[in-house]
């Protein structure tokens, strides 16, 4: 191997195997005359990529920003995006830690109590829409759907989403949530669990058939059924294609 050769690929294994940022690159220009970097346009992708984060945040955490001042956001956004590089080639996954980096900071910087929770639905209910789960395309016996995601959250976060922030802050109490992706609207469907939610999803995972659930718990097997069939509509289990 010539010697120019073996420089190049000795600095290139130095820059990418050390320490993110524009510190690297400057040393890997330094060791290759010619290959100076205009400060300038350095500072522009930098630039780039503080919008692209920001831009990104506030179309996944909409209601997170709405719960907090324009000061307190900057905030959030500015120091998120020091300590959380973007590293994916899919913008939307730069939001994947925002949840736990609001969680440390609420105490700090006198943030909202629920504001760790709110953002960490936020994100599930973005997370569950991109999901790559694979949706059958036919089940041979009632299944849960795939995408679901649970939370338990210590607010009434589904009714706060469903009012789109509309009350100051979300009711206290404790609150379990089910998010999944609808396998036909293709969009995320998110309600608080019932009962009658909870009993279907018992019956898709442990393969209960309608009549030992009627008989087991005293429901009429009409209604039974019904609920199969509601939260089949709603996309929450899967049916078999002969109902």
């Amino acid at each position: 191997m010539k010697p120019s050769l073996k420089h190049f690929f000795d600095s290139m294994d130095a820059y990418l195997g050390g320490a993110p940022g524009a510190e690297g690159l400057l040393k890997l220009s330094a060791s290759h005359p010619g290959w100076d970097v205009d400060p300038q346009r350095m500072a522009l992708y930098g630039q780039f990529v503080r919008g692209h984060v920001r831009s990104t945040l506030e179309k996944l955490f909409p209601l997170t920003r709405k719960a907090v001042t324009p000061e307190a956001w900057d905030a959030l956004v500015e120091g998120y995006t020091r300590t959380r590089p973007a590293r994916h080639y899919e913008l939307n996954r730069l939001g994947e830690g925002f949840a736990p980096f609001v969680a440390d900071a609420a105490s700090a910087k006198g943030l909202p109590p629920f504001l760790p929770a709110l953002a960490r639905f936020e994100w599930t209910d973005f997370a569950v829409f991109a999901s790559e789960e694979v949706l059958p395309d036919a089940v041979e016996r009632l299944t849960p759907n795939p995408t679901l995601a649970v939370l338990e959250q210590p607010y009434r976060l589904c009714a706060f989403v469903r009012g789109q922030g509309a009350d100051a802050a979300p009711a206290e109490g404790e609150e379990l949530a089910l998010l999944w992706r609808h396998p036909e609207r293709l969009m995320t469907f998110f309600m608080e669990a019932t009962p009658p939610a909870l009993l279907v999803l018992k019956m898709a995972v442990e393969g209960l058939s309608e009549q030992a659930v009627a008989q087991a718990t005293g429901m009429p097997a009409a209604d039974v059924h019904a609920e199969v069939v509601r939260f089949a509509k709603d996309g929450l289990v899967l049916l078999p294609s002969v109902q």
